[in-house]
């Protein structure tokens, strides 16, 4: 039985099995060329590196990145790059931001919102990521400054560094979010005074960069099943700044980006976080909590209790949608695209609105990212991920069920209506329906079978149940197909799809079968453990499977039955 890694003693199953492999330990000197590319090519996310070395920063770099807090939904996003600049700038006995400029940045940052209030519909504060960025920045700015920032912040701020420690991070090895999170904490890491908060932040980083090692290759190559991401995320090549710096792995950045001017000059150390990483693994991760667990964020008041409930995905779900209803009335949220559906819903006591909640569960439950347990298969450049039956039959909204990676080429399947460059799919419902998927090792079943709701959708032709398969043929090294297998090599890595249909559609493999009840399976494998490609498909040609949909007397329902058997492993699901 493989091992099942519960984030409340993650730092001890770390330290005792993942002696480094493989690892170079240079991680001071990947900081350092991190900081050398950032200054050869410089843009605006350069200007805490430049800070950093007491080299001046750029007017035009510090006025983008002030339009940008100022103006964009996500404009924390550039705030904490303002933030770390600011704390570098003071740090130097020479001038650094032109006097000018600094009253500048000074004046608009004191009169910026830094907490959602009534009438105020341009930012999100509420997501994960968005969360660490605006608290810390607040905290930091009235360290710096002594402004006067909301009197809940403290409390707020302890509560989610609490919670990201206790129970992990809610939008799990998202390629998206997740640097944006941790920015936000390198801030706290670096600057904040109060040791109690420095601590715990560096603890939160700390489980943040070992969880993403966990799905990294020998490439370097990052392609998780996600709590939140997008598809962009996958098409393409997936070296990221933060592997790098880590370990080394993957491409070497040539120019800054967004993380690159925090891990570049964060005191923290990398190497312990760096060590985790193995070349091979094969566990069950689990992480977070109930969304209906009302403890969880006891002693918060109705509205940040109801940010950190959306932060987890909860917004519709029937445990919380009530307090949903009452934080949109209580800032008048309306106005803000987020909610724009309220425009269109009479006014109601917020106490139906969980009742509501569970007549429309198909779609709204599917939402909620607050606890899952991803299963873990990697062997040198093959990786295999997978939520464990995770809301199989509900709307999707921004997670990745699953995914495999052969070294640099990412394979998946999405729900939802087919097209030849994947750009139909909405980057807020990214799959029409979630699968519910049972991974062993280097197998998978995954088996589509879409809620009633669901499928009457799809009969009205609202939505599209069509499951397709991202095979991306002319990437792999050698292709070749057995009945409905798909099987492919990319250097000595192997990957075999099962699909539902011998069918294509705009240049995609597809099945529109059955109103999206489907049965998939995926296997991976490589030199190592197969020791051929020609043996990889004799396994894969050996393999059996079946899929019944038959009445039940006992049950007076039908019931849908998937199973496969191969390279010595056996799954089976009953839905």
């Amino acid at each position: 039985m493989k091992p099942v890694y519960l984030l409340t003693i993650w730092c001890s199953l770390l330290t005792t099995l993942s002696v480094g492999q493989d690892v170079n330990f240079g991680t001071e000197d990947r900081k350092s060329l991190l900081r050398q590319v950032s200054l050869e090519n410089p843009n605006s996310d350069a200007s805490p590196i430049f800070a950093y070395e007491g080299l001046s920063v750029k007017d035009t770099w510090l006025q983008s990145l002030l339009t940008s807090t100022l103006t964009k939904e996500t404009g924390d996003f550039s705030l904490v790059k303002l933030v770390r600049t600011l704390y570098f700038a003071q740090s130097h006995s020479q001038q650094v931001i032109s006097a000018q400029m600094e009253d500048r940045l000074l004046q608009q940052l004191a009169d910026l919102h830094y907490w959602q209030e009534y009438d105020e519909g341009l930012y999100c504060y509420w997501s994960e990521n968005h969360l660490i960025m605006w608290m810390s920045s607040a905290y930091l700015m009235r360290q710096l400054k002594g402004w006067q920032m909301d009197p809940a912040l403290d409390d707020r701020l302890h509560h989610y560094l609490d919670l990201k420690i206790k129970y992990g991070f809610y939008e799990f090895f998202s390629t998206t979010y997740l640097p944006y999170t941790l920015s936000g904490l390198l801030n706290l890491v670096d600057f904040a005074e109060d040791e109690a908060i420095r601590m715990k932040a560096e603890k939160a980083a700390s489980i943040l960069m070992k969880t993403w090692l966990m799905v990294v290759n020998d490439q370097g190559s990052f392609f998780p099943a996600a709590g939140r991401n997008y598809l962009s995320k996958y098409k393409g090549t997936s070296y990221h700044p933060l592997t790098y710096a880590l370990t080394g792995l993957g491409r070497q950045p040539t120019g800054p980006s967004h993380i690159t001017g925090f891990l570049a000059t964060t005191s923290m150390s990398l190497e312990e976080a760096a060590s985790t990483w193995r070349n091979e693994l094969d566990v069950s991760y689990s992480f977070g909590h109930s969304m209906s667990d009302s403890s969880i964020h006891k002693g918060l008041n109705r509205q940040d209790r109801t940010f950190f409930q959306w932060s987890a995905g909860g917004y519709f779900h029937p445990s919380v949608a009530n307090d949903t209803t009452y934080t949109v009335d209580f800032y008048n949220l309306e106005k803000s695209k987020h909610f724009s559906v309220f425009k269109n819903i009479p006014n109601f006591p917020d106490s139906w609105a969980n009742g509501f909640a569970k007549i429309g569960a198909s779609f709204s439950r599917g939402s909620a990212i607050s606890e899952a347990t991803i299963d873990i298969f990697k062997n040198q450049g093959v990786v295999l991920t997978s939520i464990d039956n995770y809301y199989g039959g509900y709307a999707g909204y921004q997670q990745r069920p699953w995914a495999a990676t052969v070294d640099d080429i990412s394979v998946w399947t999405q729900a939802g209506e087919i097209s030849s460059q994947w750009n139909k799919y909405s980057s807020l419902m990214q799959n029409t329906h979630l699968p519910s998927i049972t991974q062993k090792g280097h197998v998978a079943l995954i088996t589509y079978n879409p809620n009633k709701e669901i499928k009457v959708a799809d009969g009205i032709k609202q939505i599209d149940t069509d499951v397709a398969l991202h095979w991306p043929a002319e990437r792999f090294d050698e292709t070749t197909s057995h009945g409905l297998w798909v099987i492919g090599r990319k250097g000595s890595s192997y990957i075999a799809v099962l699909r539902d249909a011998d069918t294509v559609k705009d240049g995609i493999l597809y099945s529109g079968a059955d109103r999206g009840r489907q049965m998939w399976a995926v296997v991976v494998g490589n030199e190592k453990m197969h020791q051929s490609f020609s043996r990889f498909q004799e396994v894969v040609k050996a393999a059996t499977y079946k899929e019944e949909y038959i009445w039940s007397f006992y049950e007076w329902n039908f019931v849908y039955k998937t199973n496969i058997d191969i390279d010595g492993v056996t799954i089976s699901k009953r839905w």
